[in-house]
């Protein structure tokens, strides 16, 4: 089995989970599943391509329909061995291509506990400690202004879930790890531009591996963005798969892992 599909099936839940707070725009499909976010950043939200389906016009129609509504930025991940590829369709309808991601993985079946910075890195439960998380995760992502009220609502909702993990490091960086079937992926790690530099992003990154590692999983999946390869690669990932990104609208990339 290809391993990038772990990744995968950890995103296309995790999208799955934020449908379900109030308020949020997604729309789940048999073949394309949509997430608005609210926020203007692209990489913020998706239309998530099932590797294992030949995506049709159609459903690139249906796509572009969804985010046409709210005028927001987005991108379309393609996973390697899409079905049919839909590159092309992609293309014949706007959409750039945009620098690949990485579909990354970390063996955490053993791990040393005490690497995992429990010292400083704080876990987020209370609904006032998720607005604060995700106003550093918003700054860590070089956005301007506060984070759009469905960021910080998805935060609280995923403050209550024990499917998730939120953590911090005071007000300097964040992260969040989420578990689902067999899958437990990392997202959201971000560190605020003031703060970088000083291995901040890497603290964040072992407390939540040995998270995973207490929760019996054998292993941590990852999508990361160019700019995340050499912070992840020495953090124990491995790059299993490179992963096409079509973009439609927005600004510059900010480089950040999801």
């Amino acid at each position: 089995m290809d391993r990038s599909v772990l990744i995968y099936d950890n995103l296309f839940s995790l999208l799955g989970m934020f449908g379900k707070f109030p308020g949020t725009r997604y729309s789940g499909g048999p073949d394309v599943s949509l997430y608005d976010s609210g926020a203007d950043d692209a990489y913020e939200n998706y239309a998530l391509i099932d590797p294992a389906r030949t995506v049709n016009e159609a459903a690139i129609r249906r796509g572009l329909g969804f985010f046409a509504s709210s005028g927001h930025a987005h991108i379309w991940p393609i996973f390697p061995g899409a079905a049919g590829d839909p590159s092309g369709i992609l293309e014949d309808h706007g959409l750039a291509r945009d620098a690949d991601f990485h579909a990354m993985m970390a063996d955490t079946s053993e791990i040393n506990p005490s690497d995992a910075g429990a010292d400083i890195v704080e876990v987020i439960r209370g609904d006032d400690e998720a607005r604060e998380w995700a106003c550093c995760v918003w700054r860590g992502f070089d956005s301007d202004g506060e984070p759009p009220e469905q960021f910080v609502s998805n935060a609280r909702g995923m403050a209550r879930d024990d499917a998730f993990t939120l953590v911090r490091v005071g007000r300097k960086a964040a992260g969040m790890l989420y578990a689902s079937g067999a899958t437990c992926g990392i997202h959201h790690v971000a560190t605020l531009p003031e703060f970088r530099g000083h291995g901040l992003a890497g603290t964040i990154i072992n407390a939540l591996k040995v998270r995973a590692h207490h929760m019996g999983f054998g292993h941590a999946v990852l999508l990361a963005t160019p700019s995340g390869l050499k912070l992840y690669l020495k953090q124990g990932f491995a790059n299993v798969g490179a992963v096409k990104i079509y973009r439609m609208d927005g600004g510059a990339p900010v480089g950040k892992n999801l």
